[in-house]
């Protein structure tokens, strides 16, 4: 056997299936911690997230989402009339369980994002450099020319 092999306490095994079991009934990680055993919810919700790691069974997970859909089906069936009353808050609390939905099942769109890149040749841009410098020098000489004959003061000797 591999040492990277761990082996599971069958015990260990149960109680997390335990806690599987109550928290798909309901069951908050406080109760679970209580009827199992736990320190308190924190080691209560680790040992859940302990077993559904050690799950990976899509069907599992399947079972999960179909569970948590119900869950927010009954609180929105709970505000429900509120929202149609136009009561803000439950306006809000209504949005707030159909993002989760959308969350869970994957229908929010993907944002679209563009992204525009521009390539630069080295060499041509060397050229144009080269041409810009050698147009600038031109200009400064034609200029030191002309400012040099022209008395650039515009004062006239007299």
């Amino acid at each position: 056997m591999s040492e990277n092999v761990t082996k599971l306490d069958p015990a260990l095994f149960e109680k997390e299936r335990r806690v599987l079991s109550y928290r798909k009934g309901g069951l908050t990680f406080d109760a679970i911690a209580e009827k199992l055993g736990y320190a308190n919810e924190s080691s209560a919700r680790a040992a859940f997230k302990r077993a559904i790691e050690r799950t990976r069974d899509e069907s599992l997970a399947a079972e999960g989402r179909e569970l948590h859909r119900a869950r927010l089906e009954t609180a929105l069936s709970a505000i429900w009339d509120r929202v149609i009353q136009g009561d803000l808050k439950a306006i809000d609390m209504m949005l707030k369980i159909l993002d989760q939905d959308a969350k869970l099942f994957g229908l929010n769109m993907p944002v679209k994002t563009e992204v525009e890149v521009t390539n630069y040749d080295g060499l041509l841009l060397r050229e144009r450099t080269r041409e810009i410098v050698t147009t600038v020098r031109e200009l400064r000489r034609s200029e030191i020319v002309v400012g040099t004959g022209s008395g650039e003061t515009g004062a006239t000797a007299g």
